[in-house]
């Protein structure tokens, strides 16, 4: 059945794929009451704290804040975007989905499915090559020298490109593959003269680069061992990537996660190394938690494709003096993201001249699990790497500076206060303790620093965006990781989930600009549009409605709060949350006004009758029948 609609896809899923059934698969579930409960597989749960709700098709686990749907279950277990979550359990309910919306002028041919099983197909004729034919010896001859197991490499489906110019080509004949194809998942690329097509890889050994799904989406090609030589079409480098694609960007995908995801649960971090062998002779000696990065640096894009498995993330540098300078050249981006995404990043730089391979063949897997523990978090590698020595007393200028330079770092990652998650808060305190202990200055004096760097970066930043902002209406922000709700906030979802009369009360009181936090100001939008519409809200509704995990799971949190308060007076609680707001807003204006008497800028008249307004406000408002 094909569905034109998103929405009517995505309830047609929810009805199909029931909840208790698709955490099953995954987990073993126990009968507790009316739902059921398993192991958490997001924390060290020593006791099943996830608890799974049939009736409202949706599971929580209070202990590390995780809860939603189907949908953002199958997005975190399986580390998926909403649309292949949706795919995926399309797929298990036997339902067909109509294609996604194509770009402008776009053709059918370019099909992200079309795409992917393209790559696929040219994934498994290198394989084949590599594994069979004579020509590629030279390159089972290197894998053998470097200690990479047969297993290993059909684990991880190595292969070799040919010295050919049109091998895949010509091979691509005899299928549906057409060059425009080929082209635009980086596989051949059009020659200068416009004449045509070329290989993009020739005599490297290929390694395939796949998505969480372990569906190939790019490739790595080395150039091999008394191959190189260089031709006016292509310049030869050691190591070349597929160029971006639709299916593929080097900065938000890392090599072998696919592969790493069960031993990153099992390990609870991840290991970031910068090759391709590096990564593939770890998993080979059990280190089976281990990525790469894709011939660019650990960055922000990284960061949210990690946590979908892991909070800690220890990234391992090269001993060389290129590791160093790279080391160098990104230390301040590593701070930040230490501080900003609230992760536990650690920093191991390898001796001198050593790579994690070079390190696990000749020392062994526990000898390198050894140094992964002595790993320094990104704090701690910023205040060696700027004190380099220096004795830790701040009467010096050269502390002075190292002191300048790492609020600086902070102030640029750090969020304020007013916008700081508890944690973000506790991270800071952390910081600042630390930094005072090292420096011997105190924590106040670090403090205001910080504030004040904090405000010039900030002025900064207003200042670049003003243009944006006038040209797209507003500011693009980033989404924080998890939802903020005031507690009045969280009162009018749980209200509007559970209490559909008291709808058109809060509908008459409430003007959605009171509302600060935009997901809950559009949620009341939401039901009140429905109310008007002639329809009665429900959970269902509302959760179906977004397709953001941590929406969900607020959803799923005020659904389960508000159950409990069900047996109260709903009418008499939304009352009350109108008149804490009203005195919110009173207070508000007291607070403004006491600010500009303060000034003592107005004409006496003007005053009198501010003052008078001033007291009469003070008055507790006269009660009325609501």
């Amino acid at each position: 059945m094909s569905l034109s609609s998103l929405q009517d896809a995505k309830e047609q899923v929810r009805q199909a794929v029931d909840i208790v059934d698709l955490v099953g698969s995954y987990m073993a579930l126990r009968r507790q009451g009316r739902g059921y409960v398993a192991v958490c597989p997001w924390h060290d749960d020593s006791r099943p704290s996830l608890h799974v709700n049939p009736e409202r098709q949706s599971f929580k686990c209070w202990v590390c804040d995780i809860g939603g749907d189907i949908f953002s279950f199958l997005m975190r277990i399986e580390g998926l975007e909403f649309r292949e979550s949706l795919e995926m359990l399309a797929d298990r309910a036997g339902i067909t989905l109509a294609p996604s919306r194509q770009a402008s002028g776009q053709s059918s041919e370019f099909e992200r499915r079309n795409l992917y099983q393209a790559v696929a197909w040219a994934e498994e004729k290198f394989h084949r090559y590599l594994l069979a034919d004579p020509a590629a010896e030279v390159a089972r001859s290197y894998l053998s020298h470097r200690g990479i197991s047969q297993d290993t490499t059909e684990r991880f489906h190595l292969g070799m490109a040919p010295d050919r110019w049109d091998w895949l080509l010509t091979e691509a004949r005899q299928t549906e593959w057409s060059p425009a194809v080929l082209e635009r998942v980086g596989l051949v690329a059009s020659r200068q003269s416009g004449q045509g097509y070329y290989d993009r890889f020739r005599r490297r050994l290929m390694f395939p680069i796949r998505d969480t799904r372990s569906r190939p989406i790019a490739f790595g090609g080395r150039v091999l061992p008394g191959q190189v030589a260089n031709d006016a079409d292509r310049p030869e480098a050691k190591y070349i990537n597929s160029p971006e694609t639709p299916l593929f960007s080097k900065s938000s995908q890392l090599y072998a996660l696919d592969l790493a995801r069960e031993g990153i649960a099992r390990e609870q971090t991840v290991v970031v190394m910068e090759g391709y062998t590096d990564v593939i002779l770890a998993h080979q000696h059990g280190i089976t938690h281990a990525v790469a990065v894709l011939g660019t640096a650990l960055g922000e894009k990284h960061v949210p494709l990690l946590r979908r498995f892991t909070d800690r993330i220890t990234l391992v540098l090269d001993g060389d003096d290129a590791g160093q300078k790279r080391t160098m050249q990104i230390l301040d981006e590593l701070l930040a993201l230490f501080v900003s995404q609230e992760i536990d990043l650690r920093i191991l730089t390898l001796p001198q001249g050593a790579d994690p391979c070079d390190v696990i063949a000749s020392q062994g897997s526990e000898s390198f699990r050894h140094q992964l523990s002595t790993a320094v978090d990104a704090l701690e590698h910023k205040i060696v790497a700027v004190t380099n020595g220096l004795a830790s007393a701040p009467t010096t200028h050269a502390s002075a500076q190292a002191v300048e330079a790492i609020l600086d770092t902070l102030a640029r990652g750090m969020p304020s206060a007013s916008s700081a998650t508890s944690t973000a808060l506790v991270r800071e305190q952390q910081v600042m303790s630390r930094l005072s202990r090292q420096f011997g200055v105190a924590e106040e004096t670090l403090r205001t620093r910080l504030v004040a760097r904090r405000h010039e970066i900030t002025a900064r930043q207003h200042t670049a965006r003003v243009g944006v902002r006038d040209r797209a209406g507003e500011a693009a922000t980033v989404p924080p990781s998890r939802i903020q709700l005031s507690h009045w906030e969280r009162e009018l979802i749980e209200l509007l989930i559970h209490h559909a009369d008291v709808v058109p009360l809060l509908a008459d009181r409430l003007d959605p600009a009171q509302i600060e936090n935009p997901f809950c100001r559009r949620t009341f939008q939401d039901v009140v549009r429905l109310y008007r519409g002639g329809q009665t809200p429900s959970f269902e509704q509302l959760i179906l409605a977004t397709d953001d995990s941590a929406e969900k799971n607020v959803l799923v949190e005020c659904d389960e709060r508000g159950r409990e308060k069900v047996a109260n007076d709903a009418r008499q609680r939304a009352i009350d949350l109108l008149d804490r707001l009203d005195e919110h807003h009173r207070e508000s204006r007291r607070n403004q006004q006491k600010a500009v008497f303060h000034k003592k800028s107005l004409h006496p008249k003007e005053e009198d009758k501010q003052l008078s307004q001033f007291f009469k406000e003070l008055m507790p408002p006269q009660k009325n029948d609501r």
